[in-house]
Parts: structure tokens; sequence; C-alpha cells
């Protein structure tokens, strides 16, 4: 009976100690991640606790001190490069984070609302002076938590899930312009650190964008864009894009302009684990419009399909880096340094192939049906150790080491629209090979001869 009491004693010892340790060990790893987040540029402003015996609630402002160091973060999951003037945008911004999780561990995932409390003291300045009003209604929406990213984390299998809360805002400004903007249905989830995620997948509904006034209207209207990415380190990485529809008008006294965009698709990848490193883009959209007082056309069905092999995985690294610190603050010095490597680059030897870069058909001013377009492309920048020299001689001696085999075809209503009037029409014709409806030329050029369907170029 004692060794029953006394299990049973020891038992309830450890469910009484099981919430204080669970706290010790979430806090932990909450201190861990905000030590990660001052190798991001973030230093943290203010933090106050709340606690009971079961749960736990922080609360942190972090203060985006250095936003060269953010930006360079985010451009290495990014497809493409942030510009640099969003850095001065960035710069001061203060975020908030509320975090509420369980003193039992493993029971639930940790609960985190971010958002922005203010934006940057440039952006304050320029604001204020504008716009008094519409800065002091923009500060009480963030304030209000307007803008929040909700995530639910779990620390253990580091998988997570969440939703940016939907936004519907209509501000008028001081000279009347009306602005509006709506977010809908903007959901998330992934697996990793939350900020080097492993994996990442996300949708949006829709977003609307209107700007109105007496000189002009801007409209821009997107609907279900997801995209999902993988990250197996900064330099080897798939990742796509899905877009439903999208479209921006510009209506003022002098033009209407009209893009219109519907099922868009991008897979995008990288691999630096071979011996050399490869990239690789694909993407199709069905149906591109632009609609102007000038000029309408239609294309269907656009596609591409690149990639390029054997890059020298050191250089691509050193380019990447410089690319980055040129994109947050430029100068002859990197620009220079940019070029250099380049050459270098291509001295090391590269494979470009173009399997597909086309669409279907073109329609200028509803009426002129030209048909459509057919291009496919290897080319071979073959290795020389001697290439630098050579193009400090002449740039021209880089075609010394290129190798080009093309194949395009094209409909003849577009070949005759491209040569109208060209003085090298003549001599285009004499070369051009017709296919039924369309005008195909196959190029090669070869140890600096250049043949065009089987007949050198004269």
């Amino acid at each position: 009976m004692k060794k029953v009491v006394l299990f049973v004693a020891l038992a309830l010892v450890v469910l009484a100690a099981l919430p204080v340790v669970g706290n010790k060990y979430v806090q932990s790893n909450i201190d861990e991640r905000v030590e990660d987040l001052k190798s991001y540029g973030l230093g943290v402003e203010k933090t106050s606790t709340t606690s009971s015996y079961l749960s736990t609630k922080k609360h942190f402002e972090f203060l985006l001190k250095d936003a060269d160091i953010f930006i360079d973060y985010l451009n290495n999951y990014s497809n493409q490069q942030i510009p640099a003037y969003v850095n001065a945008a960035l710069e001061g911004v203060l975020i908030g984070a509320d975090v509420e999780y369980s003193n039992i561990p493993f029971t639930k995932a940790i609960s985190i609302d971010i958002y922005p409390l203010s934006v940057s003291p440039l952006l304050a300045k320029n604001m204020k002076e504008k716009d008094l009003n519409f800065y002091t209604s923009l500060e009480n929406f963030l304030h209000s938590k307007g803008v929040l990213y909700h995530i639910n984390y779990d620390i253990v299998s580091e998988d997570f899930d969440g939703y940016i809360k939907d936004i519907n805002e209509k501000y008028v400004l001081k000279d009347a312009t009306e602005l509006s903007l709506s977010l809908q249905g903007a959901v998330f989830e992934g697996q990793g650190r939350l900020m080097t995620p492993t994996r990442l997948t996300s949708e949006v509904t829709k977003i609307d964008l209107e700007m109105k006034n007496d000189q002009a209207t801007l409209l821009f209207h997107l609907l279900d864009l997801g995209g999902s990415s993988h990250f197996e380190s900064q330099g080897t990485y798939l990742s796509s894009i899905n877009l439903r529809s999208f479209d921006i008008s510009v209506d003022t006294p002098r033009d209407n302009l009209l893009l219109k965009a519907s099922d868009l698709k991008v897979n995008l990848s990288a691999n630096d684990q071979l011996k050399k490193a490869e990239f690789n883009a694909k993407s199709t959209l069905e149906h591109l419009e632009v609609e102007s007082k000038d000029i309408t056309f239609d294309m269907e069905k656009l596609s591409y399909d690149v990639a390029v092999n054997g890059l020298d995985k050191t250089i691509v690294k050193r380019l990447k880096v410089l690319l980055n610190k040129a994109n947050m603050q430029p100068s002859p010095v990197l620009n220079k340094q940019i070029l250099d490597e380049s050459t270098q680059l291509l001295a090391k030897g590269l494979q470009l192939n173009v399997a597909d870069l086309s669409f279907k058909t073109l329609t200028v001013n509803d009426m002129q049906h030209l048909g459509g377009l057919e291009m496919k492309m290897d080319l071979n920048i073959k290795e020389d150790p001697n290439l630098v020299s050579k193009l400090q001689l002449s740039p021209l001696l880089l075609a010394q080491n290129i190798d080009i085999v093309l194949n395009l075809k094209l409909s003849q209503a577009i070949y005759k629209n491209i040569t109208a009037g060209s003085r090298m029409a003549a001599a285009a014709n004499s070369y051009a090979k017709v296919d039924g409806d369309n005008v195909v030329f196959d190029i090669v050029f070869k140890d600096g001869k250049l043949q065009m369907n089987g007949k050198a170029l004269q």
C-alpha cells in the first residue's frame, strides 16, 4: 500500500511539474528564435509576459534597425531581387508580436500574431507633410492590428500554418483621391524555422486595389494566386506560382491602358549540389491582352522553357553576393566587380537551352490574325582560360567560343510584318524556307561560321 501511495505521489509531482518544465522548454526555444532575429537586422525594443499555471502570453516589439541585412535575407528567399529603394521604406519600422503557448509541453502549437505598429520614420515624415490626416488614420489602422499575420507553430516538428487577416479599407486623401484596398483569403502552411523555412505553400483568393481622382483611375485586380517553395539550401530550391487571372487598367485624359492575363503557371528551380550549378525556368500563360487608344493585341498560349547548365558554383555564389550588395547600394566599384565575375563565369563555360519559346496566336486591333511563333535554341559557351585577355582586345572575340543551334518557325503573316519595309527583307527571303503557313529558319553558328537553312551566310 505504501508503494502505491508513493507511486501516486510521485506521479502527481511529475504532473504538477510539467507546466513548469514545459514553460522553460518553450521559453528557451523562443529565446533562441529571438536571437536569430538579431542576425536579420531586427532588435528587441520591448517585452512583457503574462503567465498562469497552464499558459503563458508574451508581447514583443521589434525595431527593424538594419534594413540592408533584412532585405539581403529576403533576397535569398525571393525569385526576384527586391529594389534598393525598399530599404529606406523599411528602416525603422516597428513590429509587434504576440505569442501564446501552453505550459504543458507538446499539447498545443504556439500561437503567434505578427503586425506592424508603425511605418518607417522616412515614410512618416513624407506622409505627415503631404497629408497629416491620412498618416493619422494609417497609424490608427496599424495600431488596431489592421495588418496581421497569424501563425500556429509546432516547435517540435517545426510544422506551421496560418493566415493574413482580411483587409477591406477605403480612404479619401486631401487631394480627393479615393483609395481602396481589399485582401481576401490569404493562407499558408509550411515546415522549418519561420525565418528560414524548408517548405512553404500559400494561397490568396483576391487582391483589389483602386485609386481614383479627377486626373486618373488605376485599378488592379488579382484572383486566386497560389505558390509553393521547397528550399534545400540557398542555392538549391524549387518554386512554383499559379495565378488564375489579373488585370490592370489606367485611365487618363490622354490614354486608356488595359492589361489582362489569365491562367499563369511558373516553375523555377536551381541546384548547386552537383559538380556544376544549374537553373531552370518554365512558364505558361493562357491569354494576354493589351489595349490602348493606339493599339490592341491578344496573344494565346504563351510559354517558355529555359535552362542554364554548367555554371561554376563558386563564381555563381560570389556573383549572387555582389548582386545583392549592388541592389542595396549601387556603386561603380560593385558594377566593375560584377562585370569581372560575369566574365570569369563565361570563361568557365556554360550551356543555355531554350526548349520552348512560343505563342500560338497573335491578333492585332481585333482584325489582324497573325498566327503564332515557335523558337528552340541550344547555345554553348566553351571553356576558355584566355577569355579575359581576348575580351580586352575585342568583345567580338567571344564569338569564337560560342556554338548556337537555333530553330525558328513563325507564321507567314508575322514574317511579312517583321520584314515589311526592311532593307534586309530581300536577303532574308533568299534564306527563308516556307513550310505550309509558316516560315522556318534553321540557324547554325559554329567555329565562327554561320549557316541559315543549310546555306552559308554571305
